[in-house]
C-alpha cells in the first residue's frame, strides 16, 4: 500500500463522496467550486447526472449515437432509455480531469460516480477513518 503521501483524501461521514466537477466538452462547468459526489458501487456506468443538469449543460450536443445507450429497468418492470453522452469528471485536489461517459433518464435527481470511473482508479474507502482516499499516481 501506498505511503500517506501519495493519498488525496476527502473526510465523509455518512457517504463515501470524492469532490469533483463535471465539464462538458466544450469547456462549460457544472459549478464554480467542486462538489462532494458519492461513489456508488451499485451503479456500473461512469457518472450518473440529475435530468436537469444534463438539460442544462446541453450534453445532448455531446451524446453517443442512441444504440449505445443503456436501458434502464424501473422497480415496477418497465424499460426505459438513458441517454449517453461524452464528458469530463474534474478532481480539483488532483488536478487531473479524466474523460468519461455519463448517463441520466428523465427525472433522475441523483448525480453518482460509479463502478466504470472507479475501476480504472485506485481508491480506498477508509471506513475507519470515515474519508475516502485517491491514489495520486492514478492514471
Amino acid at each position: 500500500m501506498a505511503d500517506a503521501e501519495n493519498l488525496i483524501c476527502w473526510d465523509s461521514e455518512d457517504i463515501f463522496a470524492i469532490g469533483v466537477l463535471l465539464k462538458t466538452p466544450g469547456g462549460q462547468f457544472h459549478a464554480d467550486a467542486e462538489e462532494l459526489v458519492e461513489l456508488d458501487t451499485g451503479y456500473g456506468g461512469d457518472v450518473l447526472v440529475p435530468w436537469e443538469m444534463y438539460v442544462d449543460l446541453e450534453l445532448y450536443g455531446w451524446e453517443y449515437p442512441e444504440e449505445q445507450w443503456s436501458v434502464g429497468i424501473s422497480v415496477s418492470g418497465e424499460e426505459f432509455e438513458m441517454p449517453l453522452s461524452r464528458g469530463v469528471l474534474v478532481v480539483p485536489r488532483l488536478g487531473r480531469e479524466f474523460d468519461v461517459q455519463i448517463d441520466t433518464f428523465e427525472g433522475n435527481e441523483q448525480f453518482l460516480i460509479g463502478r466504470g470511473f472507479i475501476r480504472r482508479h485506485r481508491v480506498l474507502l477508509d471506513g475507519p477513518g470515515s474519508r475516502v482516499c485517491f491514489f495520486a499516481e492514478s492514471e
